[in-house]
């Protein structure tokens, strides 16, 4: 038998059936909202009807908000001057926007609500709650408890208090702190809490301090087989911004974020998009709270159609009716790829969710289909002709506007008369190649450079031990380099050279080995084709050229330096890792860590190199340079 909530749930197809007071029904109804998410038709007839704890656990983007803030409305005196409810955010952009959703939900109420959080100073928050004497309060769990400590911010007569993203609060290390606000709390009290997974340390908060809650669990929807086209593009390390770009050039609209790993590739390709003539912004963790707020607001009034930003940047951000979704690179963690692309293609509403990776990337890919329940499509870059088509008619679309404003009003500045004089000998088809010229010819130029960037994937199926540029069980390729110390080439010459080139860390260079007249060294197998084809060095005038060598040697991981490590009968010492180390039999040399299966050394040959595995005989007189 159906009990009250689950009687009207299950009547429940639009919002203007909610048990909800008529005002608040009327803003819902000025915001174009119809039909509730899943969360919300659970959520919110239970949360009005019931005085009771509340556990509602759903992924992001899934209008968490609205659930508990309309029947939070619902549910309070607007006559009293006392905090009625707390609500806490891991962010202090979540929390702006939770304070922001409930205005406009409000705005047929006499609510007051006040959102507080770190990064900008105390006191003009203090003032706030002294002189306005909000009902609620939306804060992140630091500015909260400072607020409580300072005896500003009092929570006794709290009859609410909502967790909104509990586990990202517990993730940032806020668990503490919001079991001392939850302390704070009067006897007479609900709690809510909302959180997109469920870890032990959140199940414990809910045992500890919440009663009896109803507990709502939302399945994770499939995100893409409808709503969101998931697609991604292979190119090569060097040419991703090109990549971006180039996916940019190819459509008419878009409106979306470009995700990123790092803040540094956040600014580097959000200063790469401007120069191309996409006006972006970027968000990142150097910027104080009032340009954080500038560039968000940019942003949701559309002056800026693309925001790049990593993903903890991004957190807490909702955005409605995003087109596009970029992925510069996979993410580390899987499920923040889900994150991602969940930002786009809400509401009904297609999405598209563009990923550019390396192919050292490609791997991940099955998982993430498997996670994603749909196809992730292997497209290619846009080829030339799309680009310059696409190119010309977003052009051309622009000057639609110029060409309505002649035909009504063809008046110029005077100036133009010496702008005319300057073609008058030219026929109407040399003007148009002229501002063809000009608009258009330092884009194409570039991509003429490039025609294709797509890297190729294509395994050689013929690949053998003996052929040039096989990986070893360590997924790096021995290269031969043409110059060596007699050229004047040193190991920081090569490794900076090299590094910087590649954009790779130098300790991913291993078993360097500098002598007279060449060396060799192994890089990962990823970066083969950029090595020989695009890091330029030169030593003394002369060209360095790198090229895969035949060897395989198969052997295991090589991790860190030794300095110094005489051979095995001398008596220097060895700064790597020697397994089982002690004074050698032989000599007086010290060891220290870890050589696995060492075999013995003749000669004076110096190791730079550890966690050597399986070593062989080096005959004496050259440098070894083994990271």
């Amino acid at each position: 038998m159906l009990n009250k909530t689950d009687a009207l749930k299950e009547q429940i197809l639009n919002f203007s059936e909610f048990p909800l007071r008529d005002t608040l029904l009327r803003a819902i109804e000025e915001r174009g909202f119809t039909e509730p998410t899943e969360i919300q038709q659970e959520a919110i007839p239970f949360l009005c009807l019931n005085d009771s704890d509340f556990v509602g656990q759903a992924q992001t983007g899934t209008g968490k908000t609205a659930a508990f803030a309309l029947p939070l409305l619902n549910k309070l005196k607007k006559d009293t001057k006392a905090v009625q409810a707390i609500i806490l955010a891991p962010t202090r952009e979540l929390a702006n926007q939770i304070c922001e959703e409930i205005r406009k939900f409000s705005v047929h109420e006499r609510i007051r609500v006040e959102s507080v959080y770190g990064g900008v100073s105390i006191d003009n928050q203090v003032r706030n709650i002294r002189k306005f004497h909000p009902q609620i309060i939306v804060g992140t769990p630091g500015r909260v408890l400072d607020l409580i400590n300072r005896k500003v911010l009092k929570l006794e007569d709290a009859t609410f208090a909502c967790l909104d993203e509990a586990d990202e609060m517990l993730d940032m290390g806020f668990l503490d702190d919001v079991k001392t606000i939850l302390s704070e709390l009067g006897t007479e009290r609900n709690i809510w809490m909302f959180s997109a997974t469920m870890p032990p340390a959140i199940l414990d908060l809910i045992k500890n301090y919440l009663n009896d809650p109803k507990v709502i669990k939302i399945k994770k929807s499939t995100l893409s087989n409808e709503n969101i086209t998931q697609k991604c593009y292979v190119v090569k390390e060097m040419h991703m911004r090109e990549a971006v770009c180039r996916l940019l050039d190819s459509v008419e609209d878009y409106y979306g974020i470009i995700f990123t790993k790092t803040k540094l590739e956040a600014k580097s390709v959000c200063d790469e998009l401007n120069f191309r003539g996409f006006p972006t912004d970027s968000l990142h963790g150097d910027m104080d709270q009032k340009q954080r707020d500038f560039t968000m607001k940019k942003f949701k009034e559309k002056r800026v159609k693309l925001l790049v930003c990593t993903d903890v940047a991004a957190r807490g951000i909702d955005v409605d009716h995003l087109t596009h979704v970029f992925n510069f690179g996979l993410p580390q963690d899987l499920e923040s790829y889900v994150h991602r692309i969940g930002r786009t293609g809400r509401a009904g509403q297609k999405g598209m969710a563009l990923s550019v990776i390396t192919p050292s990337e490609m791997r991940k890919l099955g998982a993430l289909e498997r996670l994603t329940k749909a196809k992730i499509l292997r497209e290619k870059i846009p080829t030339l002709e799309l680009l310059k088509d696409a190119m010309v008619r977003r052009t051309i679309n622009q000057f639609e506007d110029i060409f309505t404003a002649i035909q009504t009003d063809d008046s110029v500045d005077a100036s133009f008369d010496l702008f005319k004089d300057e073609f008058e000998d030219l026929d109407k088809e040399q003007v148009l190649k002229v501002l063809f010229k000009h608009t258009f010819q330092d884009a194409m130029e570039r991509l003429d450079r490039e025609p294709v960037i797509d890297a190729n994937t294509e395994r050689r199926a013929s690949a053998g031990p003996n052929q040039a540029g096989v990986p070893d069980r360590n997924g790096n390729v021995r290269f031969f380099v043409n110059a060596g110390r007699d050229d004047g080439l040193t190991l920081k010459d090569l490794l900076m050279g090299v590094s910087d080139g590649l954009r790779i860390d130098q300790r991913k260079i291993r078993n360097v080995q500098l002598r007279e007249k060449f060396s060799f060294m192994d890089i990962p197998a990823t970066h083969t084709e950029q090595l020989v084809n695009d890091v330029n060095l030169e030593v003394n005038n002369k060209r360095v050229r790198f090229e895969p060598t035949k060897e395989n040697r198969g052997g295991g991981d090589r991790g860190g330096r030794s300095y110094g490590g005489r051979d095995s009968r001398g008596g220097g010492r060895s700064y790597g890792n020697r397994e089982g180390g002690g004074r050698d039999s032989r000599g007086g040399g010290r060891s220290y860590g870890n050589r696995e299966g060492g075999a013995p050394r003749s000669g004076g040959s110096r190791g730079f190199g550890g966690n050597r595995s399986g070593g062989g005989n080096r005959e004496g007189g050259e440098k070894n340079f083994n990271r």
